[in-house]
């Protein structure tokens, strides 16, 4: 089933990719702020919670932080330790650690190790009996068990068939090839396909993010 089918009520992918990610669920919260303010002006008095997972600035924009904690100054941030540095001035921050579980009333979350080349996390959100796992910019899913989650929003970074062709094709030329970066610190569609397809339920639902838009 696609994305599409879920209705943006329960997800809501504002953007995905290298130029910028947000994720909205439940109308209330957002994975990563990596987008411009005008992006979340219309769901701002919506968000209940902001998860900020790293510090890439595709997934991490201050100045739309920022102006989120002007106007809306009893809305909630969640992160990593690893993050505090970045959040200077910003009220309401909620340091969370990987495996507990954070109860926000009308919904939960617990944190997920991610492994990418900076501190990272990836999330579990539980709503009434909906869950969802969310996991970008993590280059395994090694140790998680999600059994019949209603969505797992994964990344889909780059296809292991054809990459390392890009990659030789690229050098050949003498450009830059950030494809090899990649195979390193993002996650491949075939492991996540792979780890949907091992975990997923009846009706669980495959949400593909950070998908790569180059080329040769």
């Amino acid at each position: 089933m696609e994305v599409q089918k879920l209705g943006k009520s329960i997800c809501n992918v504002l953007a995905s990719g290298s130029r910028g990610n947000c994720v909205i669920y439940h109308n209330s919260i957002a994975f990563s702020m990596g987008v411009p303010f005008s992006y979340i002006k219309p769901y701002l008095y919506q968000l209940k919670l902001i998860i900020l997972d790293h510090v890439h600035s595709d997934h991490f924009n201050v100045s739309t932080i920022k102006k989120i904690a002007f106007e809306r100054p009893t809305v909630r941030f969640c992160c990593g330790e690893w993050m505090l540095p970045y959040l200077t001035g910003i009220k309401n921050i909620d340091v969370v650690e990987f495996g507990k579980v954070y109860d926000y009333g009308e919904f939960k979350v617990s944190p997920v190790k991610a492994f990418h080349d900076v501190p990272n996390l990836g999330m579990r959100i539980y709503k009434g009996n909906h869950r969802i796992l969310h996991m970008t910019d993590t280059s395994r899913l090694d140790g998680i068990i999600a059994t019949a989650y209603d969505i797992y929003a994964l990344e889909c970074n780059f296809d292991l068939e054809t990459v390392f062709d890009t990659i030789r094709e690229k050098e050949s030329r003498g450009e830059f090839s950030h494809q090899r970066g990649s195979i390193n610190c993002h996650l491949s569609e075939q492991a996540a396909n792979d780890f949907f397809f091992k975990n997923k339920g009846e009706n669980s639902i495959l949400v593909r993010l950070h998908e790569s838009s180059s080329s040769l």
